[in-house]
């Protein structure tokens, strides 16, 4: 698997990913053909062609869909799911419920204590970045690196808002059940103070 494109897909904003996870979907369904931009609009979320084209500019630029131009194809332009992009783009598409990540353990850090503490709190919860910030005022300014990161590394797992919703779509998160065992030796394990320089 493209394990540099796969965390460009991850990294995507929320703001818009609804409509890019439909590209990608049609693109994969429809691959090896080729689809025109009207083609790849049907069916998705109601967006205006700028919109569209705004999406397929960033996948192509992260190396997830390539376009052909109306040389190559003949007609109008169009596009496809890179060649290399394949594995990649099936597995950031797969629901989190079914996605196994790989856990990557973390060192003792007291920035990823205190995010898993604030979820342990509410273990059933799911919460915004905002959300997790209210929680850990105080003891934070920021949670969004510590969040990323224990995403990243398998602790949590993400969804997004639904976009049908009032105001942006964002991610939420939530403890992944089947990390528990590493939170838990993270969570109670001593850290060290960083030390001042002299």
């Amino acid at each position: 698997m493209n394990d540099q494109l796969r965390n460009a897909l991850d990294a995507l904003s929320p703001h818009g990913l609804a409509l890019k996870q439909h590209v990608l979907r049609k693109l994969i369904d429809s691959s090896p053909e080729q689809l025109t931009i009207a083609e790849v609009m049907q069916g998705g979320p109601s967006r205006t062609d700028a919109s569209v084209r705004g999406a397929l500019k960033t996948l192509d630029r992260i190396g997830a869909v390539q376009f052909l131009s109306q040389d190559e194809t003949g007609d109008v332009a169009r596009c496809r799911i890179a060649p290399d992009a394949q594995d990649a783009v099936r597995a950031f598409l797969r629901p989190q419920d079914e996605e196994s990540r790989p856990l990557s353990p973390l060192p003792p850090r007291r920035a990823y204590q205190q995010v898993l503490r604030a979820m342990y709190e509410a273990p059933e919860q799911t919460f915004t970045l905002k959300a997790l910030l209210d929680k850990v005022w105080g003891e934070r300014t920021s949670v969004r690196t510590p969040l990323a990161e224990l995403f990243e590394a398998g602790y949590l797992l993400r969804d997004l808002t639904d976009e049908s919703r009032h105001g942006r779509p964002e991610y939420t998160y939530r403890l992944n059940p089947d990390a528990k065992d590493h939170a838990d030796v993270l969570l109670c394990a001593p850290t060290c103070s960083p030390q001042r320089r002299s």
